[in-house]
């Protein structure tokens, strides 16, 4: 058990949650009253609930949750069945509107000074102090402070640093071994963190950096999400956040550990408290697991002799290759291809894995069964398309890739219909001075960004790299960019520290440009592409798919065997095929039911032949252990 001391103010917060009917003053069976009121120039019904959950309170009951000892300078508390029990009332009160707009909270106009008062009596000299973001910081309760940890005998500082940088509190934050800002991390600028707190070193300090969206801590990052803006305010939940970070660091937990616990304790925290010891501890485990499963998954899609079917492209996209087959486009029509490709009866022996997008996610492919459970059933993993699209950039005009707004959530909800899977494409054009920095740059961040967000919620991230082959430029000219892009993209992944044995890299063929004069032929394809990849490539990625690229389906075919004559390779090598699968589909089929048959076979044929062509491969052993993070389950109990 470990006492911690916490600097702060309470406040009572009295909720006044906006509703509709229009009634009295009543109150309710549960003994709670509420207030017909005008409110906006309209009459509302408010209800009054009361609860000692603001301020320094917060921080208290979730520590106490967690079975860490702890108390409030200068206030009677005790833990009664889980409740805290004030022997008088401390409290500034704080009024909270709830409303359909969001919420309005009014607190006093002058907060209480907070006055330093030595610890003594029966708990000693506490092992830390937390100071809330409560706190009235002055000049003269910091000199206090400092003073009494210079002789404390290693009592440790946590602070919530206020929001206003003054002048007091910047040194308070200094004189932190943990500090809580609520800010992003900054990009540029290197901070002094160390993973294991040091007393003995006043110049190094864990920094966890808190966003309504995401935290970070370390190395350690999270995205949260909180949906009950109606229940808790800003305050209320940060708190939870800090204390239970706090709580699992000095419980001997790691960053990671501690993040995730915050992160799971402010989505389900009500406004009776956080959870309970037990019940988070659970909800990590369960969480780790799910993470844990990522490199299973990429070993199920790189199942050797098998390929992955891409069926991802935009509705205007499969709208030209109809139009290119006098197919009419329509909903119908696009799912009646789709189902022919994934009822083909050889499509379980040849394909790990299929890429979907928005549209055909929802398909169902019999009366009974949708898509995602058709293909599962059939030990086909689903994956699916998280990007929106390419868009101009507002800086040098080219392109990068639409979908990181709100992309966590659907990463989440994606997880639990089923996929386990996801990919994100930044395509690049090669022109003069194309792609610049700035592209390359901003399109790998975006890459890692995705990558990292979908190994958070337990999905295997593919990045996808898509050299584009139009213009006019040589072979030599698509493997330098490839390469700079490549090598880009796995620095910023190293970055935001993805894993990158539970990820998977999909890129272009190096190849000539459509308009090229001299094209490369297939030999030199399969070698350039291959020296491309094994300079740019770390070995303990999980694994590498091709994409056909624009390219005739016997070229693809012709081009992926000759990228497996030059194995062995220190990662496994698959395709992953979009058009060189489409095009002889859909000009056997022509829209046709009767066809339906016909358009299997052209599948068939043209899957062996890529099937064929991958049994060229062979993967070199990878000696000594592989450089990913362990991470232990912590025992709260």
């Amino acid at each position: 058990m470990s006492k911690i001391l916490i600097i702060g103010n309470v406040l009572k917060d009295v909720y006044l949650k906006l509703d509709e009917r229009q009634n009295d003053f009543e109150t309710d069976e549960a003994g709670i009253s509420w207030l017909e009121l005008g409110f906006n120039g309209a009459a509302h019904t408010f209800y009054r609930r009361t609860s000692v959950f603001g301020g320094a309170a917060v921080s208290l009951a979730v520590l106490n949750e967690l079975g860490i000892e702890a108390g409030i300078l200068n206030a009677k508390t005790e833990m009664k069945a889980g409740e805290i029990s004030w022997s008088d009332d401390p409290a500034d009160y704080r009024y909270i509107f709830s409303h359909k707009g969001g919420i309005t909270y009014f607190v006093p106009s002058e907060r209480k000074a907070t006055e330093w008062i030595m610890p003594a009596g029966k708990n000693g000299t506490p092992e830390w102090i937390l100071v809330d973001r409560s706190t009235v910081i002055s000049n003269k309760l910091v000199d206090e402070l400092n003073n009494f940890l210079k002789f404390s005998h290693g009592t440790k500082l946590a602070v919530h640093a206020e929001k206003k940088n003054t002048p007091a509190g910047k040194r308070l934050a200094e004189m932190a071994d943990i500090l809580f800002v609520e800010e992003e991390p900054p990009v540029h600028v290197e901070e002094k963190i160390v993973d294991v707190i040091e007393v003995d070193k006043p110049n190094t300090q864990l920094v966890c950096h808190i966003t309504p969206r995401k935290l970070s801590l370390g190395d350690a990052e999270e995205s949260w999400i909180l949906d009950r803006a109606d229940m808790m305010t800003h305050l209320t939940v940060y708190s939870t956040i800090v204390a239970t970070v706090l709580g699992i660091i000095i419980a001997g937990g790691t960053p990671t550990e501690a993040l995730l616990s915050a992160k799971l304790n402010a989505e389900n925290a009500t406004l009776e408290g956080g959870l309970k010891a037990d019940a988070l501890r659970d909800l990590v485990k369960k969480e780790l697991e799910k993470r844990a499963n990522l490199k299973l998954i990429t070993r199920s899609l790189m199942t050797s002799g098998k390929g992955i079917l891409a069926i991802d492209e935009s509705e205007r996209s499969f709208a030209k290759r109809l139009a290119k087959f006098k197919i009419p486009d329509s909903r119908k029509k696009r799912e009646e291809f789709y189902r022919m490709m994934l009822t083909t009866p050889e499509l379980k022996g040849s394909i790990s894995g299929v890429i979907l997008s928005e549209e055909n996610s929802k398909l169902r492919v019999t009366a009974n069964k949708h898509v995602l459970e058709y293909l599962t059933e059939r030990g086909v993993i689903p994956g699916i398309k998280a990007d929106q699209g390419l868009t101009e950039m507002k800086v040098g005009g080219e392109m990068h890739t639409l979908g990181l707004d709100g992309l966590a959530e659907k990463l989440r909800k994606w997880y639990d219909h089923g996929f386990r899977f996801a990919k994100w494409r930044a395509a690049f054009e090669i022109a003069e001075n194309k792609p610049g920095y700035f592209a390359v740059e901003e399109n790998a961040k975006e890459l890692a960004s995705f990558a990292k967000e979908c190994q958070l919620v337990g999905l295997v991230p593919v990045v996808e790299v898509d050299i584009l082959a139009d213009g006019d430029y040589p072979v030599e000219k698509n493997a330098e960019v490839l390469d700079r892009v490549l090598v880009n993209v796995f620095e910023k992944l190293e970055q935001r520290h993805v894993n990158l044995a539970g990820c998977l890299l999909k890129c272009n063929m190096v190849r000539s440009s459509k308009d090229a004069e001299v094209q490369a032929g297939a030999e030199q394809v399969g070698m350039a592409t291959v020296a491309i990849l094994k300079h740019a490539v770390p070995r303990y990625m999980a694994g590498v798919l091709l994409l056909s690229g624009g390219q005739a389906p016997k070229e693809a075919t012709k081009n992926l065997t000759e990228v497996m004559h030059n194995s062995p390779f220190p990662w496994p090598v698959t395709f992953a095929f979009s058009r060189a699968f489409e095009e002889p589909v859909l000009a056997t089929w022509k829209g046709n039911a009767d066809n339906v048959k016909a358009g299997q076979a052209a599948f068939v044929r043209h899957l062996a032949a890529n099937c064929d062509a991958l049994h060229y491969s062979k993967v070199e052993p990878r000696g000594g252990a592989m450089n990913v993070n362990q991470i232990s389950v912590l025992d709260l109990g």
